[in-house]
C-alpha cells in the first residue's frame, strides 16, 4: 500500500503565486498525495484562482473565518492531514517533480527519522534560480539542530505524522509567525533523527511579500530567539525527568545555549538588565570558553564580528 503524502499550504493573499505551487504537485512522479489548503481570510483573488481545483477530491480546501496568522493556520493544517508524511509548501514556492518520490523513499529507508529535508534553490520573484541555498546541509555528528539554529534544516522539510503527534504541536500565536517553521524543526528533532538529501528539491522565492525578509529580518530573529529559549527550557526539563545517558552533559549544553541566545535576544530587545545578568550567568554555565574565543577574534575581525554576532542572521527565512 502506497504512503499518502500530505502537502500543506497556509495561504494568505498569495493568489498570484498559488497556482504555480499547486501545479508543481500535479507534476510529481509520486502520485499518491493530497493537498490541504487553509486560507487565512485572504482579501485578494484567491477564490477565482482556486475554483478550477474544487472538483479534484485530492485537494481539500478550508478557510479561517478571520485572519488568524501563520502559526495558527499551520497548526490546523497538521491536524487536518491524513497522510503518513507531511510537508509545508508555501503557496509562493514550488517543488521539483521528483521531490515527493525522493522524500517518501528517504522516510521509508530511515524509519527513525522524524524529519527529512533537502537542499533548496533560492529564486527571485519570478522564480528564476539565483543560487543553491548555502545554509541547508547535514547536521554534524551528535550535534542537535537546536545547538546550531543556523538554517541547516529548511525547506524542503518533510516529517512523519506519527512524530509530530508526539509533540505538543505548533503554538498558534502570532508572535511566532515569522519563525514558526524553526519551532517545528526543534519539536520534531526531539522525537527522532534528521536525515538530509543533498539535492535541491524546493524553489524558494524571495519577494517583497515575505513575512521575514525585506526589512522583517530583525523581528524574525527576535521571534526565532524566543523559540530557541523555550526549546532549551523544554529539553532541559525533559532530560531531568528521563535521566537518560549523558543527561547531565546535555543539560549543560542546552543551558549554555539558552544563556548565549538570551544575551543576543535581550540586546536586540534593548532589555539591558536581562542582557547583563545573562552575560554574567553565561560565563558560569559553560560559556567562558566562548567568551575567551570571542575576545581573541576581536583584534582581527573588529566591528564586523560584533555586527554579525548581534545583528546578523542566515538569509532566506520566510
Amino acid at each position: 500500500m502506497k504512503v499518502l503524502f500530505s502537502v500543506l499550504m497556509a495561504n494568505y493573499n498569495n493568489a498570484r503565486y498559488i497556482d504555480g505551487a499547486i501545479e508543481s504537485v500535479y507534476k510529481q512522479t509520486y502520485t499518491h498525495w493530497e493537498i490541504i489548503i487553509l486560507d487565512d481570510a485572504s482579501t485578494d483573488e484567491f477564490e477565482q484562482v482556486i475554483t478550477k481545483y474544487k472538483e479534484d477530491d485530492r485537494i481539500k480546501l478550508y478557510r479561517n473565518e478571520k485572519n488568524m496568522g501563520c502559526s495558527f493556520t499551520k497548526r490546523k493544517l497538521a491536524e487536518k492531514a491524513s497522510g503518513s508524511i507531511l510537508a509545508y509548501l508555501d503557496p509562493d514556492d514550488t517543488i521539483t517533480p521528483d521531490a515527493l518520490q525522493l522524500m517518501v523513499q528517504a522516510h521509508t529507508e530511515n524509519p527513525k527519522a522524524s524529519i527529512v529535508n533537502s537542499a533548496q534553490y533560492i529564486c527571485d520573484e519570478n522564480l528564476k534560480i539565483l543560487r543553491v541555498g548555502e545554509h541547508t546541509k547535514p547536521l554534524p555528528p551528535k550535534t542537535p539542530y537546536l545547538l546550531l539554529s543556523d538554517g541547516s534544516i529548511h525547506a524542503f522539510a518533510t516529517f512523519k505524522k506519527i512524530s509530530y503527534d508526539k509533540t505538543i504541536g505548533l503554538e498558534p500565536v502570532r508572535e511566532k509567525d515569522r519563525a514558526i517553521d524553526q519551532e517545528l524543526y526543534y519539536l520534531l528533532e526531539e522525537e527522532g533523527e534528521v536525515y538530509y538529501i543533498n539535492k535541491p528539491l524546493y524553489y524558494y522565492r524571495i519577494h517583497s511579500g515575505s513575512i521575514s525578509n525585506w526589512g522583517n529580518e530583525i523581528a524574525a530573529n527576535i521571534e526565532h530567539y524566543n523559540i530557541i529559549e523555550e526549546s532549551c527550557i523544554r529539553r532541559i526539563k525533559r532530560l531531568k525527568i528521563e535521566r537518560g545517558q549523558e543527561y547531565k552533559y546535555w543539560i549543560k549544553k542546552y543551558r549554555t545555549r539558552y544563556y548565549k541566545v538570551r544575551i543576543l535576544n535581550s540586546f536586540r530587545k534593548k532589555n539591558w538588565i536581562t542582557f547583563i545578568s545573562s552575560l554574567f550567568i553565561f560565563s558560569f554555565t559553560g560559556g567562558i570558553g566562548n567568551i575567551i574565543s570571542y575576545v581573541k577574534k576581536l583584534p582581527s575581525e573588529g566591528i564586523s564580528l560584533i555586527r554579525n554576532s548581534l545583528f546578523g542572521s542566515y538569509k532566506a527565512i520566510k
